[in-house]
């Protein structure tokens, strides 16, 4: 695999870090607060694979380019969630598409009793050798805080921290659920 990009955000949660739980919030955040966290996004779904693994579903605009990516839970823990999209589609226009590998990553600390630090971590590979040759000639003079990609993670990261303290504070993750 062939790295395009790397990217990672940091901002604040003003709420307790016993109050999160960023594997839930990752897989149950609705399409309409994710629409809400970025400028790109247009839906996210989830659902369970048949080995019983959550899966995020994940529609987004970046840079101009049509996403569709497929993240599979890797590493679900109340602090820290690990996903990989193993068959990213990224439309190049509307006939034609690159495979890509998206690695996901999103780890909450804590600061201090009231408040955390959310860590959003996101890496692009392809086996496509021309495609990530061309994205390379495209960003070779570009700061590396200005790419396209940074740039999408860096608006999105603390939207998510907001979604993530509103329900924190509402005690969503703390509630006991009825027997059934």
């Amino acid at each position: 695999m062939i790295k395009t990009g790397q990217a990672s955000s940091e901002a604040i949660i003003n709420a307790n870090i016993d109050s999160i739980n960023i594997s839930e919030w990752l897989f149950t955040i609705s399409s309409q607060e994710y629409e809400s966290c970025a400028q790109g996004h247009q839906s996210a779904e989830q659902g369970i694979l048949p080995s019983g693994k959550r899966v995020s579903i994940n529609v987004e605009n970046v840079a101009g380019y049509f996403m569709i990516q497929h993240y599979i839970e890797k590493i679900a823990e109340k602090n820290r969630v690990l996903t990989i999209s193993p068959n990213t589609v990224l439309w190049l226009d509307d006939e034609n598409y690159v495979i890509l590998q998206i690695t996901w990553e999103l780890t909450v600390v804590k600061i201090d009793d009231k408040c955390c630090k959310l860590t959003c971590s996101v890496t692009s590979e392809t086996e496509n050798e021309k495609f990530a040759a061309a994205i390379h000639e495209r960003t070779k003079n570009v700061n590396p805080e200005e790419s396209p990609f940074q740039l999408h993670i860096t608006e999105e990261t603390p939207l998510f921290a907001r979604d993530i303290e509103k329900k924190a504070k509402s005690g969503i993750w703390n509630k006991k659920r009825p027997c059934t």
